[in-house]
């Protein structure tokens, strides 16, 4: 699952001739302001005249501006670390959800979606329209919602079905993290359905008494054409969608934020630690970002880097108890082997 100078640094990491791992890039400090242009004013008040230009024999060369170079977290080789290496073989096998796993659980834990539809407009016919719109899953990895029809969108979905829908994952910071994109046909619910979608949609928005309104309508995207699943740089693996209707959303995701939360106040030495003996990795500073059955995803700043790493867990966990079970075995062996290497000479720790 899923969340700046990060994206230009994959751009340039494809023109390099080291070969850069297909793993999640970084985000490497903000992103560089924006050149401002702006008149001065004379002394009189007046803006001042602008200057000529000089001939083109008269200009000074433009200096080198040469494109950020890739982390070196994530290229093979970049500079003989031998922990760098480690991590890098590290992360290639790390235990990860299946494309189509993720991609359900990001819709089924999503609320806010961007809804684009073909203009119905006279003055913008068939043209791609977007808005913002709440959604539900009904548990088959079909998105529903309701909406108004004051809203353009409605009257652009009764004229034509054919829309998309875009999800962030919960835990979206930037182009690192997960996103799924639904292209499909949408239609009105059925009666029969209506009463089900209906307590679906309002035990996920229990204050949505709006969608009982006389001029709301319920809409189910019912055929799926394409699903498309962008897990973070280097991750958009070609997801079927008949792989990503057979797959089903993770069962521990849900408890991400007070788990992560948790280790994140409480944790901080701990959190390094397992990573360190788990990953291979010293690391300077981690935040655990999300969770699911198979492990944790987090980012870490090391030597003025901040990229994302895979967390494994020992094994899966299929609930929340089974979740406090792994880091709890996790903690104690990376405390030990810590201790160990503190009492041993030369140790690393």
């Amino acid at each position: 699952m899923a969340l700046c100078s990060g994206k230009s640094m994959i751009a340039a990491s494809v023109a390099s001739s080291r070969h850069v791992l297909p793993i999640p890039a970084v985000m490497a400090g903000p992103r560089p302001a924006p050149s401002v242009w702006s008149n001065s004013s004379n002394s009189s008040g007046g803006v001042a005249a602008r200057p000529q230009p000089r001939p083109l024999h008269q200009l000074a060369p433009c200096a080198a501006n040469p494109s950020p170079a890739a982390p070196s977290a994530y290229v093979v080789g970049g500079d003989g670390d031998a922990e760098l290496a480690a991590f890098q073989q590290h992360q290639q096998s790390a235990p990860r959800p299946s494309a189509a796993e993720e991609a359900r659980t990001v819709l089924d834990q999503g609320k806010h979606a961007v809804l684009c539809t073909l203009s119905s407009g006279a003055d913008t016919q068939g043209f791609p329209a977007s808005s913002v719109v709440e959604y539900a899953c009904d548990g088959t990895g079909r998105p529903f919602f309701a909406t108004s029809t004051l809203s353009a969108h409605t009257a652009d979905m009764l004229a034509d079905g054919r829309v998309s829908l875009t999800v962030k994952s919960p835990s979206f910071q930037g182009m690192d993290c997960g996103r799924l994109t639904l292209q499909g046909t949408v239609s009105l619910v059925s009666e029969e359905d209506k009463a089900r979608l209906r307590e679906i949609y309002l035990k996920k928005y229990p204050s949505a008494f709006y969608v009982d309104f006389p001029d709301f309508k319920w809409f189910r995207m019912e055929s799926i054409a394409a699903a498309r699943f962008n897990g973070g740089f280097g991750r958009a693996p070609r997801l079927t969608v008949d792989e990503y209707l057979a797959a089903k959303p993770d069962p521990v995701y849900p408890f991400s934020g007070p788990v992560c939360g948790h280790m994140n106040v409480d944790h901080d030495a701990d959190s390094k630690a397992m990573i360190k003996h788990y990953v291979g990795l010293t690391v300077d500073a981690v935040t655990m970002l999300d969770l699911d059955r198979l492990g944790i995803n987090c980012s870490v700043k090391r030597g003025g880097q901040t990229f994302k790493l895979r967390l494994p867990f020992p094994h899966p966990a299929e609930d929340r108890k089974s979740i406090k079970d792994a880091i709890v075995e996790m903690t104690k062996k990376a405390r030990s082997a810590a201790a160990t290497n503190a009492r041993t000479p030369g140790g690393t720790l």
